[in-house]
């Protein structure tokens, strides 16, 4: 009787352990969801066969020349997508795009999720003590934005002792003490950058800062009366954030050696004239 037991758990252990082995093997990975720690590196085949190195990046889809979701197609294109798309295509990546809002899109990288993010990401101080930043490649010159009948605002030192409209967690947050060194700008936060625009119009609040290159496209869109006044206030350097982790350090060290010969070879700038009309690089 009890060699009949031993055999039948023999069997079942053995059964398990098969399981087990046949799992092991079959090549699926997971990423990991929490923590600062980049994702497991994952491997897919092309048509031919051969193998591509998976990249996850998140993005949100509706930044204007950046990321833009295409209203025909459903496809992403913009700046970023170009770039990234030449990218992978040299490094025999293969890309997988992960949509979602902002903070959203930092908040994937933040979690694991993804390996880095493309959507204009401003480097700053704090920024860089959590994540490895590539090579600069692209330059953003913000401008203050009035209502269109506004006639005392002429720069950012007009603002001053008035109400400026800005997102939660802003950039320009980063560059206050370049623009506002004393504190005399009244911050009204929001969540989304569409009130920000439509208050500026209103009157509800007196400024606001925009990219240079957006302020033309958000009147036309949006319709609302509003202008950009003043010379540059600052410059934000954009660059793509990964993880300080070894997967994270050698994914950003390639992509900085590519982004220098797309740099060099004209690429960036050509991309950059054919969405902005404008080499921001120069």
């Amino acid at each position: 009787m009890m060699k009949k037991k031993w055999i039948a758990g023999s069997i079942v252990l053995a059964s398990i352990l098969m399981i087990m082995w046949i799992t092991g093997c079959s090549g699926n990975s997971t990423s990991k969801e929490s923590g600062s720690q980049s994702t497991e590196q994952t491997v897919s085949t092309d048509t031919s066969g051969e193998a591509k190195e998976v990249i996850k990046i998140s993005t949100t889809g509706n930044h204007t020349f950046f990321s833009e979701t295409n209203e025909k197609t459903g496809e992403l294109q913009g700046y970023e997508i170009d770039v990234w798309n030449e990218i992978a295509k040299r490094k025999n990546w293969e890309i997988q795009w992960e949509l979602a809002g902002f903070p959203g899109i930092l908040e994937l990288l933040e979690a694991g999720r993804v390996d880095t993010v493309a959507d204009q990401i401003g480097v700053t101080d704090e920024r860089k003590k959590v994540y490895n930043f590539s090579e600069v490649y692209f330059y953003v010159p913000y401008r203050v934005v009035v209502a269109e009948d506004n006639d005392t605002i002429h720069g950012i030192k007009d603002v001053y002792g008035k109400k400026m409209g800005v997102l939660v967690n802003d950039i320009a947050y980063a560059f206050k003490d370049q623009f506002d060194p004393d504190n005399k700008i009244q911050y009204v936060e929001y969540e989304k950058s569409t009130a920000v625009h439509t208050d500026v119009a209103l009157g509800r609040t007196d400024a606001s800062l925009m990219s240079s290159m957006h302020i033309e496209d958000v009147k036309k869109k949006s319709g609302l009366k509003i202008k950009g006044v003043g010379d540059v206030v600052y410059t934000e350097d954009a660059a793509y954030p990964f993880h300080k982790d070894e997967r994270g350090t050698r994914l950003c060290n390639e992509v900085s050696e590519v982004l220098k010969q797309l740099k060099e070879e004209g690429f960036l700038r050509e991309t950059a004239i054919k969405w902005f009309g404008f080499d921001p690089m120069e």
